[in-house]
């Protein structure tokens, strides 16, 4: 796959995240009651109960992504240290763990997250999990202290908690495109016109209420477009600094001087060389502009066609008249018949 190749990995490829939202929820809610069951039958939930849910929590928070289990024991002590900092400044440690919680399930799904994502999660986990125990320490005041209790406080805080990752989930499964700003910003003039029209084709198609996946097929393409404008601005200021003429120019030169030292003709010969290969990589770069080009025409001539499949796809006033036109069409035609017989009956007693 080259880059001007759309990435594979993406909604249509792969489950949604609102999709595993569900399986990852259920995993990070298990392992954190297990894990505190485990904590309590060893008797560090009764001795240390803040540090034991601190525990759990950082394992619960680990099992989210279980591709990333080696991050297990990271996540844990980074919960631990959270807790204990939010303890030292007499808060409860559930909301440290919890913030850390949510912070390391945005680094560690497979989703890319930026600092909006982790800030929303850490706050989300953070809120939950201090809710959840709270609800669990109300709703069980006799079960404290004991396995069970352990184990249902833990489950209560981890499935509040991992509510977390609906944020993240929601905008992880977003249908963005590039909007005009972006264009405007990113693209000089003379190439923003291809751009402008996949997001003005993509625009209209999405009007015409297709299905997710295909909404999610078409942003990609659309985005693909304006890859493309961005690999083709960037080519063209590569090609423009390389002058053909002044580097030929300049190797013409390089070999004609008579150099009698044999260290000074060496490196004019390496100079020449080195010439030679830049002239090479110039004559690429404008073969890789020019697949760039025809990508480019490949995807809008994509979207075009995509857009008229939609609109045939849809069902359009011609295909079926209306249930009640043979009614009313005998109707007329029996109310015209009556007329003409009454209008021929007049007729005839004026005669």
């Amino acid at each position: 796959m080259t880059a001007l190749e759309p990435r594979p990995a993406g909604p249509l490829a792969h489950r949604s995240a609102i999709a595993l939202l569900p399986m990852r929820q259920a995993g990070w809610v298990g392992a954190q009651t297990a894990t505190a069951a485990g904590l309590s039958l060893a008797g560090v939930w009764t001795s240390h109960p803040e540090l034991a849910m601190s525990v759990a929590m950082g394992v619960g928070a680990s099992v989210a992504n279980p591709r990333k289990a080696w991050a297990m024991p990271l996540v844990t002590t980074a919960t631990v240290l959270g807790g204990l900092a939010s303890a030292a400044l007499d808060l409860s440690p559930v909301l440290g763990a919890g913030a850390v919680a949510g912070f390391a399930v945005a680094w560690l799904l497979p989703e890319p997250a930026d600092g909006l994502d982790y800030v929303n999660a850490a706050l989300g986990s953070a809120a939950g999990s201090a809710i959840g125990l709270w609800a669990a320490s109300a709703l069980m005041p006799d079960l404290v202290g004991t396995t069970l209790g352990a184990a249902l406080a833990a489950a209560m805080t981890g499935l509040v908690g991992a509510q977390g990752l609906l944020p993240l989930a929601f905008r992880y499964d977003a249908i963005t495109v590039p909007g005009k700003g972006t264009i405007v910003r990113e693209l000089k003039p003379e190439y923003r016109q291809p751009a402008f029209q996949a997001l003005e084709l993509y625009s209209a198609a999405i009007k015409r209420g297709p299905d997710d996946p295909t909404k999610r097929g078409l942003a990609e393409v659309s985005t693909w477009v304006f890859r493309l404008q961005k690999t083709l601005q960037t080519l063209d200021g590569d090609l423009g600094s390389i002058d053909v003429a002044k580097v030929e120019a300049r190797i013409a030169e390089t070999d004609a001087m008579q150099e009698v030292d044999t260290f000074t003709r060496e490196r004019r010969q390496a100079t020449a060389e080195h010439l030679r290969r830049l002239l090479v990589h110039r004559k690429t770069m404008d073969t890789e502009r020019g697949r760039t080009t025809a990508l480019v025409e490949y995807a809008l001539a994509y979207l075009e066609e995509a857009h008229a499949g939609l609109a045939l796809g849809q069902q359009l006033p011609g295909e079926a008249s209306p249930e009640r036109l043979p009614d009313v069409l005998q109707r007329l035609r029996a109310h015209a018949a009556e007329g003409d017989a009454r209008r021929k009956t007049a007729r005839e007693l004026q005669s």
